[in-house]
């Protein structure tokens, strides 16, 4: 074993000439952002050149960590001045883009997995080591600080020799309950170890080296659109000469684990990798009545300390905008450091190709004995496109966010209207996957784009946008949400749709006063910029789209759903109150007051209804149920449901505001780039004190939601908690 890393930025580059090592990153999706910062922090090198598919991505991540070169071809970066480029990409991916950089003279840092096929992999290492290079693969868990000290523990002989080795990751994949399915793990029935186990898999090979005879079992399959399927329990047993090996992988609901348990000669080391937790347990008396006693007396006080210097140094980590402020990226960027410490040297054992080699043929053993397959080395379609998923007619009407939580809803309502339906989706896999066998035609593109909403137009009378945005800052809103909607709502005018139907929310509205009452007539919170971005974009949307309406005639009508349960909603619904995690939660106040629920297959027969409804332009409709539920009742039905107690909490609306102003004070402090004012106004709203009232959406429309308390529960508790749960 090797010793300890020392620190991340001290001697990271042992180089003579003092030449900072220029860098690449190839693939500018989410782990991007945990190696850029890692690169940041690291002396000696400097971030050269971002490359992706999209040129958009690859220039905001370019501006974002002051990259001054962006190409969207990778023959390109190759010809660059880059000495080391960062493998980013899906894991199919891995072998060839790495082969074509080695070929080209340049080291490569390959993110786990380090690709598919142990042999084609030494074969890597193999032609690095001909050429002179460099080849290394992240492992990060390996460098986090906790693990160090047990691999100190052992090298010193404090803990002794290992007798056996348990490694667990009992995490549940939302991918599996909410999509989206077409993403590579999902694909074969092994390739979620291929994804996940080389986490495990790395501790093992670092601590008992190559593993001889290997038990492994599959279970608890999940089916998923695309005749997909998932085995969500992977465990294995074997041995390293006289030491054994326990690995287990879940990705079912539950209680999230990440560990790994010791059993040495002299004690038991216990790693929670997760929240970066160490602890040592050794008989600590003769006495039986006293060691359980002063065993966890001792184990208590060191976990306390290392709570406590762990907070600090998160809280010092987030103050300086360092790597430190949370586990996961504190472990990359020690592990990129330690690559770059060695670039000129000796690559750390653990972050050497041949080290992933041995990671890899481990987890392909593991999938092989259980029986299951080989890995894809392909992106998930349906298997089979089934005739009736052919459209039968021209497309008339178009559903923009056709792939969500309702677009999949109102897709089907609508065809089972008789209407012929397109959808348009940046990705026509995903999209196939989510609409599997329905009969719909797919137009890849997004609403921002002119020419993708030119084909997606054609021959369109009806449009439905649905489409919603995420971000940090409000500017990522008004890029990603509010122009995108203008483009849209422009193009549909240009083809002359007769109604243009967009979904509002009821988190725009003001509905924090007891007193009030809210239906379709009711405008937004007057004090909208005091609200959260989510609820201040669809207001800003909704705004955007009237004035159109107003001036320019577009055929305007606004739905604003309340809270949205049923089959494919997270049973713990933050519409409810804060959910810390599925059986912990905090009420907005009290949790009496009876909440705005309303089923997602009511919600899209209203929108449907809405397509041929006459003289209805210009005018908001409200989906709420009936007051049937309050929150209270709502966290008892779905803890009968799951058969798990739910810790419940009611919590003075002051004690949020407090917190939410204690973490902004702190962000202003620090002059952080999504700091904001809080609004004490946008955490009262949540409690939805106000009264709903659906009248005009029923008589108008001649809408008729569920509408008892059986059916809400039935519907939208259980039929939610059973699928969350499937």
């Amino acid at each position: 074993m090797t010793s300890n890393v020392s620190n991340d930025n001290e001697g990271a580059i042992n180089a003579a000439n003092g030449r900072r090592i220029k860098v690449g990153l190839l693939g500018a999706g989410y782990i991007l952002q945990a190696h850029a910062k890692a690169l940041q922090a690291t002396a000696g090198v400097e971030i050269q050149a971002i490359c992706d598919l999209s040129r958009e991505r690859a220039a905001e991540a370019a501006a974002a960590y002051d990259a001054p070169l962006v190409y969207t071809d990778v023959a390109e970066l190759l010809k660059s001045a880059c000495d080391v480029i960062h493998v980013l990409l899906p894991p199919h991916l891995h072998v060839d883009v790495t082969r074509r950089i080695l070929e080209a003279g340049k080291s490569a840092f390959v993110e786990k997995p380090m690709g598919l096929g142990a042999d084609r992999c030494q074969e890597l290492v193999d032609l690095a080591k001909a050429r002179g290079l460099k080849l290394g693969v992240n492992h990060n868990f390996l460098f986090l600080p906790s693990y160090e000290r047990l691999r100190a523990e052992l090298h010193d002989g404090t803990l002794g020799a290992i007798d056996h080795v348990t490694v667990n990751w009992l995490y549940m994949l939302g991918l599996l309950q909410f999509g989206p399915y077409n993403n590579w793990m999902l694909r074969e029935e092994g390739n979620l170890v291929y994804e996940l186990g080389p986490h495990l898999a790395a501790f093992v090979v670092d601590l008992l080296g190559p593993v001889e005879d290997l038990v492994a079992v599959a279970s608890h399959p999940i089916d998923l659109p695309g005749r997909q399927r998932v085995w969500r329990h992977w465990n294995a047993i074997g041995r390293s000469g006289s030491r054994s090996l326990a690995f287990n992988l879940s990705v079912a609901a539950g209680q999230p684990e990440r560990s790994l348990h010791v059993r040495c000669h002299a004690g038991s080391a216990h790693l929670d990798f997760e929240r970066d937790f160490y602890w040592r347990q050794a008989t600590s008396s003769t006495s039986a009545v006293f060691d359980p006693f002063l065993t966890a007396t001792r184990d208590a006080r060191g976990l306390i300390g290392q709570s406590v210097r762990n907070l600090a140094k998160t809280v010092r980590g987030t103050l300086a905008k360092s790597s430190t402020s949370n586990v996961f990226q504190e472990s990359i960027q020690r592990s990129v450091a330690t690559f770059y410490r060695g670039y000129r040297t000796k690559l750390d054992p653990r972050i050497d190709g041949s080290f992933g080699v041995e990671v890899m043929r481990l987890c392909e053993r593991i999938v092989r004995n259980a029986g299951v397959g080989a890995a894809s080395t392909a992106m998930a379609v349906p298997a089979t496109v089934a005739p009736s998923a052919v459209p039968s007619a021209r497309p008339t009407v178009l559903v923009v966010g056709g792939t969500g939580f309702i677009g999949k809803r109102l897709v089907r309502a609508l065809v089972a209207r008789g209407a012929s339906v397109r959808v348009l989706s940046r990705s026509i896999a995903s999209a196939q996957l989510e609409l599997d066998g329905l009969p719909v035609h797919i137009e890849q593109g997004s609403h921002d784009d002119p020419a993708a909403l030119e084909r997606a137009l054609d021959g369109i009378e009806v449009v439905y946008h649905l489409a919603k945005a995420t971000g940090k800052r409000w500017d990522d809103y008004v890029r990603n949400d509010v122009e995108p909607t203008r483009v849209l709502a422009e193009a549909a005018l240009a083809h002359g749709v007769r109604r243009f139907i967009y979904t509002g929310t009821i988190d725009s509205y003001d509905s924090a006063d007891a007193r009030t009452v809210i239906d379709g007539t009711t405008p937004v919170d007057a004090e909208i910029e005091q609200r959260n971005h989510y609820a201040r974009s669809k207001a800003a949307c909704e705004g955007l789209l009237m004035q159109m309406h107003r001036q320019r005639g577009l055929p305007l009508v606004i739905f604003r759903p309340g809270v949205v349960i049923g089959a494919g909603s997270p049973p713990a619904h933050w519409g409810v109150g804060m959910f810390l995690s599925d059986t912990k939660v905090q009420y907005w106040g009290d949790g009496r007051t009876k909440l705005p629920l309303v089923l997602v297959d009511d919600v899209a027969s209203a929108l449907a209804l809405g397509m041929d409804a006459p003289g209805i332009e210009g005018q908001a409709f409200l989906l709420t149920d009936e007051p049937l539920l309050s929150a209270r009742e709502y966290v008892a039905e779905t803890a009968q449901a799951s058969g798990s107690a739910i810790d419940a909490t009611p919590t003075p609306i002051w004690r949020f505001y407090l917190l939410d102003a204690l973490k902004e004070l702190a962000k202003h402090a620090i002059g952080h780039p999504n700091r904001r004012r809080p609004s004490y106004r946008d955490w009262d709203c949540r409690s939805h004190r106000a009264r709903y009232d659906n009248r005009m959406t029923r008589e108008v429309l001649g809408w008729k939601p569920a509408g008892t308390r059986e059916a809400i529960v039935a519907d939208g508790i259980v039929a939610a908690v059973r699928h969350y749960m499937r």
